[in-house]
């Protein structure tokens, strides 16, 4: 009966260190996503304060805008592009549309 407690006790220890190691990774990825978003929009005009806020201050379905960015094929294209290092313009973004007209309605923060 030891023995089988003795696996239990093993298989319960690796669940909570792959539940541990997947919250570690999702986060991570969130992080790296509102950053990408954060950044999009400033590349095209939005405001950086405005940015910041962006779920209370746009007209925008933010959660659709995160769900194109975490399901974007080309977000390695889409860092180097926004680190200077890719020419081309950002047409690729599946968000880029949503940004350039909510910068177009020129919100600003006081």
């Amino acid at each position: 009966m030891n023995f089988v407690n003795s696996y239990f006790t093993v298989a319960i220890f690796l669940a909570v260190i792959a539940g541990i190691a997947l919250a570690v990774l999702h986060r991570r990825q969130s992080l790296a996503t509102e950053s990408r978003i954060q950044r999009m929009m400033v590349c095209c005009g939005i405001d950086s304060a405005v940015a910041l806020h962006a779920d209370n201050v746009l007209k925008l379905d933010m959660n659709g805008v995160r769900v194109r960015c975490k399901s974007c094929p080309v977000t390695e294209l889409c860092d180097r592009w926004l680190d200077g290092e890719a020419v081309a313009g950002n047409s690729f973004c599946p968000n880029v549309w949503y940004f350039t007209k909510a910068a177009n309605s020129s919100v600003t923060l006081p």
